[in-house]
């Protein structure tokens, strides 16, 4: 970390949400941006690192709308009622859901870690 040049907005210079509304109306904008951040690293690594597996559909990605009525079921089999990203991986005639949603929030502001990391996640399960 630099520290901040003379006259430069730092982080602790921000201005502070002055009404609860105001904080959650920001907390939501930052998860927002962590889920559309984590969409798109989660994209390019499939795209680039395991492109031959998505073409052959070993690989697949598929992005649910929760809120839908029409994905209603798969949202409880995931037990997804909000923002998550799961690995539903099939081996030898068994399922298993891997919840990585804590990991991708936690991880998407880094988008080098969230490549390497996800990437052995998936090498992992192959």
């Amino acid at each position: 970390m630099f520290p901040a040049l003379e006259g430069e907005v730092t982080a602790a210079d921000a201005p502070k949400p002055k009404t609860k509304k105001a904080k959650a109306e920001r907390e939501r904008s930052e998860a927002a941006m962590l889920v559309r951040e984590g969409d798109e690293l989660t994209e390019e690594v499939l795209n680039t690192t395991f492109a031959a597996q998505k073409k052959a559909g070993t690989i697949t990605f598929r992005l649910v709308n929760v809120e839908d009525a029409a994905n209603e079921k798969i949202a409880e089999d995931f037990g997804a009622y909000g923002t998550a990203l799961f690995l539903h991986v099939h081996k030898n005639g068994k399922a298993e859901k891997i919840d990585l949603t804590e990991w991708a929030f936690m991880n998407a502001n880094d988008a080098a870690k969230f490549k390497a990391e996800l990437t052995s996640k998936l090498r992992a399960v192959l």
